[in-house]
């Protein structure tokens, strides 16, 4: 990013700016963009840099990454020279570069599934996936703030829309049939070596004989999958309330194998929102570029929810700027939590608040919300292939810097993810995760909830 940020970036940056404090009109109009600083003036200098980011003249200061530094010797962000606060560096630019959008709109790297990959992102390359640094950089700005309206007599205080830590559990209801026809064949391929298996020999033997025995016999009622009862009872035990996003069988594509109007899943559905937890929608792989297929499977799915579904989760994370956005958009939806990288846990946009992503076509803020993923039981055990200490150790560390911002640490968890014979102790592994989460006191909301709580402070503001 050559140019200096325009006015409507960064009128993007103080809209997000202005979810942590409420700038006040006399705040406000102290605020120079790229001006020159004159010293006696009871002003707020920031500026702006027209240079290209350049990784090696990158500098840090308080373990902080700056990505557009403009005074290399200068190792403070900011000064008080007499009544006047001047920002050394070009810390908007360097918020926006991450929060944005900006490096996966301009990317054309993808993976086997059409993702940004996480080894092209700029979070792998500076090794800041697990910190949400752009939290750093306005807290850096409002600190400068409170400072400067201390100094000039200004009434100045914080007042973010979250004061305190959120959890946001949520599970993607890919599968609700252990042993449907289709999975009973998958797991003979396996046994057969014609798919990959993390299972050993004797491993493959006990779950192909154990899914074609449950599959073939009329009297057994046995599917772990359907653990639905258990999920709601595990969170609502702990205080917690969770979203869950159903997936819909669509054509020939490798979605799931159900259809919302069923008579068992339109029930469950019903209980759940009943019970105040969330029904979203797992949007299907082919509705992430096709809108068709989006406005079809959300049609299908609000035909069935006593709510209005307002929230998604793309299949696979499948999301691609600006299209996918564009899509959610245009069909309605209010906000997505799909942006988060498969291969690795942490903070994709290096931010632990909702956000909107850019529209950079219409040099705006995009229309619908983000909620940005920060874990997945598959990166960790899958992907990662992390032990339970490692996991626990991940996950505490995330916290750790979610809990320095009052932020949202989003957790995804399946319902088909409770395999003992894979992962032995994994449910007590995750029954002890949500006792560690309960303990350090994250308020376990849904999804809708967040958007209605961010959304009512944005309009506060404008009143």
């Amino acid at each position: 990013m050559k140019e200096q940020l325009s006015e409507s970036k960064i009128k993007y940056l103080l809209e997000h700016l202005g979810h942590h404090a409420r700038i006040p009109e006399d705040l406000f109009s102290r605020f120079r963009f790229g001006a020159t600083p004159e010293e006696g003036l009871a002003l707020i200098y920031f500026p702006l840099s027209d240079l290209e980011l350049d990784l090696p003249k990158l500098i840090y200061i308080d373990q902080i990454p700056i990505l557009y530094p403009l005074e290399r010797k200068q190792e403070a962000s900011y000064s008080m020279q007499g009544n006047t606060l001047v920002f050394h560096h070009d810390i908007l630019k360097s918020a926006f570069h991450l929060l944005s959008g900006y490096e996966e709109y301009q990317s054309e790297d993808a993976d086997l599934y059409g993702r940004f990959p996480f080894t092209s992102s700029l979070q792998h390359s500076l090794g800041i996936v697990e910190r949400p640094i752009v939290n750093y950089y306005f807290d850096i700005i409002l600190k400068g703030l409170e400072e400067f309206c201390s100094i000039n007599k200004i009434s100045f205080q914080r007042d973010p829309v979250f004061n305190q830590p959120i959890l946001m559990l949520s599970h993607d209801i890919d599968t609700i049939n252990a042993y449907h026809f289709f999975a009973t064949g998958h797991k003979f391929k396996m046994l057969l070596g014609l798919a990959p298996s993390h299972y050993d020999l004797l491993g493959k033997f006990k779950v192909a004989f154990t899914s074609l025995y449950h599959l073939l016999n009329p009297f057994s009622r046995k599917n772990p999958f359907w653990n639905f009862d258990f999920l709601r009872k595990t969170v609502s035990d702990r205080g917690f309330l969770s979203t869950f996003y159903f997936l819909e069988k669509d054509g020939k594509y490798p979605n799931s194998r159900y259809h919302f109007h069923k008579k068992k899943v339109r029930k469950l559905i019903r209980e759940l929102c009943v019970s105040n937890f969330e029904v979203g929608l797992h949007g299907t792989i082919q509705s992430s570029f096709d809108q068709h297929a989006m406005d079809r499977t959300l049609k299908h799915l609000q035909a069935v929810a006593p709510e209005p579904v307002i929230g998604i989760r793309q299949h696979y994370l499948k999301y691609r700027i600006p299209t996918t956005t564009r899509i959610q958009e245009e069909a309605g939806l209010q906000y997505d939590t799909t942006l988060g990288f498969a291969e690795h846990e942490g903070f994709r946009n290096s931010y632990c608040w909702p956000f909107r992503l850019y529209d950079f076509e219409n040099e705006k803020a995009a229309g619908i919300w983000e909620i940005p993923l920060s874990a997945m039981d598959a990166t960790l055990l899958g992907y990662r292939k992390l032990n339970f200490y490692q996991c626990k150790e991940s996950i505490e560390n995330m916290v750790q810097e979610v809990e320095k911002f009052n932020g949202i640490f989003a957790l995804l968890w399946h319902n088909t993810f409770f395999d003992e014979d894979r992962y032995p102790g994994i449910t007590e592994f995750y029954l002890k995760l949500l006792d560690y989460l309960r303990n350090e006191g994250l308020k376990g909301i849904t999804g809708r909830e967040i958007i209605e709580r961010i959304e009512s402070h944005t309009i506060e503001e404008l009143d």
